[in-house]
């Protein structure tokens, strides 16, 4: 590859490695280039462009088929690397985000979530996906708020967006907050009973939501 760094060089494993040992490298490297770890702006930008060559690597490597191509192609250089459609990178990413997500392999799911944002600012579930992850830490919590209101205002017809986060707001003493934002969403789904008995304990003060996790109830 004229000299140019493979993606195994990337994640630093041999062209051999297993699969175990290739998704150890990327954990470790997730955990220590992921962008909100960083305060300096250019420390940050650094750190999102290394971050998206290691997901980028990861992304091949981790899938036998596309592995098997890239392999080829370091045999021989002229053979094209195959790449997929935009929305079948989205779907891979969001389906590895969710496996990550329910693994408590958070700082993986967010790397997913991040990449499929530098691919398409404007998904909803991806935004809604790395804010409530950005939400349980306190250093990020207002970009996860952005976030999630951003996922809210995509797809205002998801209950399940909603719920999730009015919850969050309600577990941290922010009802006002969380009656708004159940009172809107119900404008569009007045019968909706879930949305109800939230907006119910918000108006009674409740302390505790009953508990909506990132991907369901808990």
């Amino acid at each position: 590859m004229d000299g140019a760094k493979t993606f195994y060089d990337i994640l630093g494993v041999a062209q051999d490695s297993t699969m175990g040992a290739i998704t150890k490298a990327f954990r470790d490297l997730v955990r220590e280039h992921h962008p909100d770890r960083f305060t300096d702006p250019q420390a940050k930008r650094e750190a999102e462009t290394q971050l998206k060559e290691i997901t980028e690597a990861y992304n091949m490597l981790s899938k036998p088929h596309l592995r098997s191509q890239y392999d080829e192609s370091l045999r021989q250089p002229d053979t094209p690397v195959v790449q997929k459609p935009l929305h079948e990178q989205v779907k891979e990413l969001l389906l590895q985000a969710k496996v990550r997500a329910r693994s408590n392999d958070l700082l993986g799911a967010l790397a997913c979530f991040d990449h499929i944002l530098r691919l398409d600012a404007e998904n909803a579930e991806a935004l809604f996906g790395a804010g409530m992850i950005r939400l349980k830490n306190p250093h990020w919590r207002a970009q996860g708020g952005v976030q999630v209101e951003k996922a809210i205002e995509r797809d205002p017809f998801s209950t399940q967006y909603v719920a999730a986060y009015a919850s969050f707001l309600m577990d941290n003493n922010q009802m006002l907050r969380a009656q708004r934002l159940l009172e809107t969403a119900l404008e569009n789904h007045p019968a909706d009973a879930k949305l109800q008995g939230l907006l119910e304990q918000a108006r009674g003060g409740a302390g505790k939501s009953g508990g909506f996790s990132l991907f369901g109830k808990k």
